[in-house]
């Protein structure tokens, strides 16, 4: 069995971890836990509210640490037919998990084009940036080369 944990490294995501070694420790259960902390990985999966788990590749639980009951569950390979069970939140765990805002800010930066154009003179060849599509540089526009 393949359990996969997607979050950034914040406290929930650790706890999130840590909880779910604790289990498969104490019922020495054949799994592999896999800690996925990639920005783009998270991105393709859909992650929007960190952390996530994955068991076989299922979404099983997201922004939030499960409960013991419900990793036991997955541990069990018995199918879950009923919904997945909110179980009552303290109000830290209500609070957003602080990966979401740091993945939030990532995927702008991803998503953004770089400002400035590299570009080469056609009067004297060299190689410069400007955040503006230009022929000349800078030195060749103050002599007139225009």
């Amino acid at each position: 069995m393949k359990i996969e944990v997607l979050g950034a490294g914040c406290v929930k995501c650790r706890a999130t971890n840590k909880a779910i070694e604790r289990v498969i420790h104490e019922l020495q259960a054949d799994v592999e836990l896999v800690e996925i902390s990639d920005i783009n990985e998270l991105i393709a999966r859909g992650v929007m509210a960190p952390p996530a788990v994955f068991v076989e590749g299922v979404l099983k639980s997201t922004d939030r640490v499960p409960s013991r009951q419900e990793i036991e569950g997955w541990l069990s390979a018995v199918p879950d037919t009923t919904e997945e069970a909110e179980s009552p939140r303290s109000p830290a765990e209500a609070a957003p998990c602080s990966c979401l805002y740091y993945l939030q800010e990532q995927a702008k930066l991803i998503k953004k084009e770089s400002p400035l154009y590299k570009l080469t003179c056609k009067g004297c060849g060299i190689s410069f940036s400007s955040n503006l599509q230009k022929e000349f540089c800078f030195e060749c526009e103050k002599r007139g080369r225009r």
